[in-house]
């Protein structure tokens, strides 16, 4: 029996939908940006994170971008979703349909706080995995962005050498591996992240989607998160994977496919490197 052919719309998809990504995270950073700073009060949600008037408007910034071109996709946010003119009707999220999984400012305690680490993130999914992904670093300027075609990691649209053979850091540095660790680890992850702290020059940055970008960008060397979920790590999967780079849980396997249609804001905790250092990561 001879094997079908490819659907040429659905090679072409994860390109034509990295475009809406990187377009949808640059309007949500705009607007983020235009808010730092300027926040008066914040509000605490069930687990105990903060939320803001600003994660909101750029949240609806995001998903107005993304409607504009891309109606009939579902949304799977971290913040209750909403948009300027009222409430509306979402898509079913299924593993079938394109699903757009955002985090408008990963980072909310750092933004809060005036520290200027935080990103916009913003992923489409279908059948389980990340197609593409954005990350864009408002203060910055800067959009970490792959997902289909053979570009690999795009840095403001452009194609980036793999992390592994980038030569942009000078000679002479210090060889121990820089990595990021959480900022308090418990559970399993806490054993990794101090052997870490004896091993390594460690970071707590404050934002998991802006340390797995300069994983992928070769800034960092490997970064470890206890309490990461789907919306802080779907799109920086893709930028780490298309930098030649390795992502899965701490102990190794892989973070994806994932059941998005099942998936109610569990912990995703990860594990990023690039290729090279990853196994002499892996606990064991």
């Amino acid at each position: 029996m001879p094997c079908a052919r490819p659907d040429p719309s659905d090679r072409e998809l994860p390109a034509a939908l990295r475009l809406v990504a990187e377009q949808a995270a640059r309007a949500g950073g705009q607007v983020a940006r235009s808010c730092f700073g300027r926040v008066s009060s914040a509000r605490l949600k069930g687990d105990h994170s903060e939320v803001s008037e600003a994660d909101d408007a750029a949240q609806a910034a995001i998903v107005a971008s993304i409607l504009a071109q891309r109606p009939a996709d579902a949304f799977l946010a971290e913040e209750v979703l909403g948009l300027p003119d009222g409430p509306r009707s979402w898509p079913r999220v299924t593993n079938e349909r394109v699903c757009w999984v955002i985090d408008p400012i990963d980072g909310t305690r750092n933004f809060l706080r005036g520290i200027p680490l935080w990103a916009c993130s913003v992923a489409a999914m279908r059948g389980g995995l990340p197609l593409c992904g954005a990350v864009y670093d408002p203060l910055h300027d800067v959009l970490y962005s792959a997902g289909g075609g053979a570009d690999g990691l795009l840095l403001d649209g452009q194609p980036q050498a793999p992390a592994h053979s980038r030569a942009a850091r000078p000679t002479g540095l210090n060889p121990k591996p820089v990595v990021g660790i959480p900022s308090s680890p418990t559970g399993p992850t806490a054993a990794i992240a101090y052997q870490w702290l004896e091993r390594f020059v460690c970071r707590s940055l404050g934002s998991t989607a802006l340390q797995l970008a300069w994983v992928a960008s070769g800034q960092l060397d490997a970064t470890l998160s206890d309490n990461a979920r789907l919306w802080d790590i779907a799109a920086a999967w893709v930028l780490v994977t298309a930098s030649g780079g390795r992502i899965t849980s701490p102990e190794g396997a892989p973070l994806f496919p994932l059941d998005v249609q099942r998936y109610a804001g569990e912990k995703l905790p990860t594990l990023a490197a690039r290729a090279a250092l990853y196994d002499q990561l892996l606990p064991g």
